[in-house]
C-alpha cells in the first residue's frame, strides 16, 4: 500500500481536530456528502493523544460485474440503496494528515473538499462548494525541501497534466492553471504539456515565489500530473540540473494483509500509523 504525507494547514475558522469531531458525532446517513459526482462518507475513531484513524468511503452506485472462468459476467444481488464502496484510510496526529493512495477511492483533492464542506456548517457557512478551510500540503523529501528553499535562479519548468482530471477538480490546488483550464480548446484535449522558460539573459529567472507554490500545488495534484520538472540552479555560476518533482514527494510503500476480498480496515490503519512513525522518529514530518 502506497502512502502519502500532508501537512494539514488550517486556513478557515475551524480546525481539522474539530472538523473530525464533528463529523465523527453525526449518524452515518448524516455524513454522507456528494463531491464532484461521488457520495464520500467519513468513518474515524480517535485514540490517546488525539490521534485519529480516518476511513474515507467512496460509494457508487455503479461498478464491476461478477466475474468466474466458467460463467458470464452477471449483475451481484443488491438492494437498490447499497453500492459499491471504495475506502481510503488516514490517520491525522493534530499537525500531518497520512494517506493511503486508492487509484478507486477517494483522493486528497475530493478528501478536503469533503472535510471543508463539514467546516463551513461548523462555522456558519452554506454546505456548497467554496473555500477551503484546510489546505493540505504534499510532505517533500528532504533533499528535495532543500532544493526548493535554494532556489536562486529557475531557468525553465516542465508541466504535462491530465486534462479531465484537473478540471474536475475544483479545490485550491486547481489554481495554478485556471486561466489555462477556461480556454475553450482545454476542452478537447486529454492530455496538455507546458515549457515555461526564463529569458536567455545571464542571471534571468523565472519568479522564485510562484514557482515554489506552483510546486506545492502541483504536487497536490499527483495522480493528474504527469511530469513536473524543473531547472534551477542556485546562483549564475552555479551547474544546474533537471529535478523530477513528482518523485521527490515522501511516499512509503507498506505491505497489508487482505482480509476476504478486502484489505483490512485495520491493517491499513497499522502501516500508515508505522509510515507515520517512521518518518517522525526519522525527522522526516518536521
Amino acid at each position: 500500500m502506497k502512502i502519502h504525507a500532508f501537512r494539514a494547514v488550517q486556513i478557515g475558522l475551524v480546525n481539522l481536530a474539530q472538523t473530525l469531531a464533528h463529523i465523527r458525532g453525526l449518524p452515518l446517513e448524516q455524513r454522507l456528502r456528494d463531491i464532484a459526482g461521488s457520495q464520500i462518507r467519513l468513518e474515524a475513531e480517535v485514540h490517546a493523544g488525539n490521534l485519529w484513524s480516518l476511513d474515507f468511503g467512496g460509494i457508487r452506485m455503479e461498478g464491476p460485474g461478477r466475474a468466474s472462468a466458467n460463467m458470464p459476467i452477471q449483475d451481484f444481488e443488491m438492494a437498490d440503496d447499497e453500492g459499491f464502496g471504495h475506502e481510503t484510510a488516514g490517520c491525522f496526529d493534530g499537525e500531518f494528515l497520512i494517506l493511503q493512495y486508492n487509484h478507486f477511492g477517494p483522493r486528497v483533492a475530493r478528501i478536503r473538499e469533503y472535510l471543508s464542506r463539514f467546516g463551513r456548517e461548523i462555522a456558519g457557512g452554506a454546505d456548497v462548494d467554496g473555500e477551503q478551510l484546510f489546505n493540505l500540503v504534499p510532505v517533500l523529501k528532504e533533499d528535495a525541501n532543500e532544493r526548493l528553499a535554494h532556489m536562486g535562479l529557475v531557468k525553465s519548468m516542465e508541466i504535462s497534466f491530465y486534462v479531465p482530471g484537473i478540471v474536475a477538480n475544483n479545490g485550491a490546488n486547481r489554481q495554478s492553471l485556471s486561466g489555462l483550464l477556461n480556454n475553450p480548446l482545454i476542452g478537447t484535449a486529454s492530455k496538455v504539456r507546458i515549457q515555461i522558460s526564463a529569458a536567455r539573459d545571464r542571471a534571468s529567472s523565472l519568479a522564485l515565489n510562484q514557482v515554489r507554490q506552483a510546486v506545492d500545488d502541483l504536487v497536490g495534484l499527483r495522480e493528474d500530473v504527469s511530469e513536473l520538472q524543473i531547472v534551477a540552479k542556485e546562483t549564475e555560476d552555479s551547474p544546474s540540473e533537471p529535478v523530477d518533482f513528482l518523485e521527490a514527494r515522501l511516499e512509503a510503500d507498506i505491505p497489508v494483509q487482505r482480509i476476504g476480498r478486502r484489505y483490512g480496515r485495520n491493517e491499513r490503519w497499522a502501516a500508515l500509523r508505522q509510515a507515520l512513525d517512521t518518518w517522525r522518529a526519522n525527522g522526516q514530518l518536521q
